[in-house]
């Protein structure tokens, strides 16, 4: 087991040797930042509950902020409960300054807003854990596009997750928003 372990630690130091003598020098990397996100239920009949997310409360945010390139992978992750016996679609909308929108018909007439997740369905009276496969497929164009710009820029935005059309009553447990970003060494 030693023996493999040198032949690889080698090979690594003589890939890494030739790198070098070509000109090639690593420039890039990833860092991961994850959101939890607060438990919450989400009403179009009473209440809505948006996530102010603020990048620059994360220290690898902080250090790497001046390096950023891309945004290379993103989820949403969490247990979405119907609440009700309709099924519903679920959306994620983002406005790119802090809101604090408590009612859907709010949130409805921000014409600042941006859909970046969504929709998937979740049966009457069921609940979907969506995963970070389902999450990537999830992302619209627009979305990547608004998370990238806020990364650049001041990273304070806020998040809801709401029902598409329609009467809508669903429980998010356990979320989280996950940012993979590119940076530049």
């Amino acid at each position: 087991m030693k023996r493999h372990a040198w032949i690889v630690a080698a090979l690594g130091v003589a890939l890494g040797l030739v790198l070098m003598s070509a000109g090639c020098i690593l420039t890039s990397g990833q860092i991961q930042i994850n959101f939890d996100l607060p438990n919450f239920t989400a009403n179009n009949a009473t209440t809505i509950l948006g996530t102010t997310i603020d990048l620059s409360t994360e220290k690898e945010y902080k250090d790497n902020k001046e390096k950023l390139k891309d945004l290379t992978d993103l989820a949403v992750l969490g247990k979405f409960t119907n609440n009700s016996a309709t099924p519903v679609n679920v959306e994620v909308w983002l406005t790119p300054a802090p809101t604090s929108y408590t009612t859907a018909a709010g949130l409805a007439g921000d014409t600042t807003k941006i859909k970046v997740w969504g929709p998937f369905q979740v049966a009457g009276s069921a609940t979907k854990v969506i995963d970070w496969n389902a999450s990537a497929q999830l992302f619209t164009v627009a979305g990547k596009a608004a998370l990238l710009s806020e990364a650049k820029g001041d990273g304070n935005f806020t998040l809801y997750a709401v029902g598409a059309a329609g009467p809508y009553n669903f429980t998010v447990v356990n979320g989280v928003l996950v940012l993979v970003i590119d940076v530049g060494i």
